[in-house]
């Protein structure tokens, strides 16, 4: 039985904690917005990190349901995920430069003094980093690259949305170990 699409939070999070991908999925669309917007006033200067922390903070919620209550309000809770990410993204890199995996590089480091990188060779490095990926985690990234959204990755993938995120975050991590030698 499916629950109408104006259910409560905790209706919603009852049915997350019982595997429902709608459930799940109506969550997602209720407060992306809002989650995507809070993070990016705190990642003020790294909008790559954005997108990366997003992911995290959504596969935390989903792993965590049981931690939530009633009590709290869930935009309140995701935030709280989204601030703890946030920071230990800081303590992590905090003398580590970011690298931006876009169509062009940024690199900074912890003393705001930008590197001279030989872009063809950090992009050529970047696309074989990309082919060595699982089929899985190279289709979200080139997706994402075209500006694709996750529901829709999802979908093409004929997945569910955490699994498209879980791939995207793996993919990352794998594409930051490969490019060690350009962030070093």
């Amino acid at each position: 039985m499916t629950e109408p699409e104006n259910s409560n939070d905790m209706q919603l999070v009852e049915r997350c904690r019982l595997g429902d991908e709608r459930a799940f999925e109506q969550l997602y669309a209720r407060y992306r917005l809002p989650l995507f917007s809070y993070l990016h006033k705190l990642l003020q200067g790294e909008p790559s990190m954005v997108d990366d922390i997003f992911q995290q903070v959504w596969i935390k919620a989903n792993r965590n349901w049981d931690k939530y209550s009633d009590q709290q309000k869930l935009l309140a809770w995701l935030c709280r995920i989204a601030h703890n990410a946030v920071m230990d993204h800081y303590r992590r890199n905090r003398r580590m430069p970011t690298v931006e995996l876009t169509e062009t590089a940024d690199f900074t480091n912890d003393t705001s003094t930008e590197e001279t990188v030989d872009q063809e060779a950090f992009d050529n490095a970047l696309e074989k980093a990309i082919e060595e990926l699982s089929d899985e985690q190279r289709e979200v990234v080139e997706l994402r690259r075209k500006g694709m959204s996750f529901k829709d990755i999802a979908e093409k993938q004929k997945t569910n949305l955490n699994t498209a995120l879980c791939r995207m975050h793996y993919a990352v991590n794998n594409l930051r170990s490969k490019l060690r030698d350009f962030i070093n």
